[in-house]
């Protein structure tokens, strides 16, 4: 059994590797034109890349200029971060009397008001990322004929059942290639069962036949909503807090987090819909961990508990697996819950790195791996020909 580790250079270059991501989702966002998603795309979106311009932090303002999202993020995740922290501080002033409460208080609602555009640029920052990750999905559909998808289709050519893809990309590009093969279903393929209906208002059971590959996205994916906890006929109002019976709850198990947009599903070319989500929330954030330093795991999100088993699983993929091989991923230093990962699973003999930069293979994977200085770097395609 082989388990492929993908980053960004996996998707290249259907999509843009990290340090031009921005751009990217700026250039989609003032191509919508007069669209209004949560928020206004020609009047807001302006003003959020000439607040970022112009902040007086010199953080935020260097983050922008260099066009680097995970570093704007970081920014912002921070003071995101602080509110929580702030938080925190004036239930611990309960204990503390009156006094100290106030002051809490105080101290906070002063806070509160001096990062409510932090708080705002990072929501609408995020919708941005979401609504471009969504209409990219739509549009692979039609471009999955064109040339650049080549290396990918290659690759899933190339993988056995039995496999797993473990990937840190948001995109769906391999789910699609592997769909195609008949190698992979949302039904198991996500390593979670999921239930399916017919449409969102026949709800006749549909059976996706099992998955060869299991694709693992350790940093969530496009269309990655939480599970509702209910069906979506049932009104919590008319129980009057009796009992609630199993039939009362979304159809699918009861460990399953997660649930698929129907847009997803439906660039993908499957029109088929999850049975716990029908229609699509219209304000809730999708599963995916943002670019940041400040990358959340766990904590008080329910939505990241998904991630607990998703990288568990990952760490029995790489232990079991007879090879390794990480695709077009870089490794950055502050993804450093990645590089616990590989640094615990993997080892020098058993691990191939597919990257073109002899600097990333050389000063991350060499002290990651203890790689010898004559290890060679490669591109995709290149190693895709050693392996005909």
């Amino acid at each position: 059994m082989r388990a492929y580790v993908l980053g960004a250079g996996a998707s290249h270059p259907m999509y843009p590797l990290g340090s031009g991501l921005f751009e990217d989702i700026d250039n989609h966002i003032r191509d919508c034109g007069p669209c209004f998603n949560r928020f206004d795309y020609q009047k807001d979106w302006p003003k959020l890349k000439e607040w970022l311009e112009n902040n007086q932090n010199p953080l935020l303002r260097q983050a922008y200029r260099n066009g680097n999202i995970e570093q704007i993020f970081t920014t912002l995740d921070l003071a995101e971060m602080l509110i929580s922290e702030s938080h925190i501080s004036m239930l611990r002033a309960s204990k503390e009397g009156e006094a100290v409460v106030k002051a809490a208080i105080g101290n906070h609602d002063i806070f509160a008001n001096e990062i409510g555009e932090y708080r705002d640029a990072r929501s609408k920052l995020l919708w941005a990322m979401e609504h471009y990750f969504l209409y990219r999905n739509q549009r692979d559909q039609q471009d999955y004929k064109s040339e650049q998808w080549q290396y990918l289709k290659r690759f899933g050519n190339l993988v056995k059942s039995g496999d797993v893809v473990i990937t840190f990309n948001y995109d769906s590009t391999v789910e699609r290639v592997l769909l195609d093969l008949g190698k992979w279903a949302p039904g198991d393929g996500y390593g979670t069962e999921l239930v399916f209906q017919q449409d969102r208002h026949d709800k006749t059971r549909v059976n996706f036949p099992q998955s060869m590959v299991k694709v693992l996205h350790l940093h969530g994916a496009i269309g990655w909503y939480s599970k509702p906890p209910f069906g979506q006929d049932f009104d919590l109002s008319a129980e009057g807090g009796g009992f609630i019976t199993r039939d009362a709850l979304s159809p699918a198990p009861l460990e399953t987090e997660i649930a698929l947009d129907p847009l997803l599903l439906h660039g993908l070319g499957i029109y088929n819909v999850d049975a716990s989500l029908p229609q699509r929330p219209p304000d809730e954030y999708q599963i995916m961990l943002h670019p940041s330093f400040l990358k959340e795991y766990g904590g008080e999100d329910r939505r990241n508990q998904v991630f607990n088993r998703l990288w568990r699983m990952a760490s029995n993929a790489l232990k079991d697996a007879e090879e390794v091989v990480v695709i077009g991923y870089s490794l950055p230093p502050a993804d450093s819950a990645a590089w616990t990962l590989l640094h615990t699973n993997c080892t020098q003999g058993q691990t191939t790195i597919v990257n073109p930069s002899k600097s990333v293979l050389m000063n991350r994977y060499g002290n990651l791996l203890k790689l010898p200085a004559f290890t060679p770097a490669m591109n995709f395609g290149t190693w895709l020909d050693s392996q005909d």
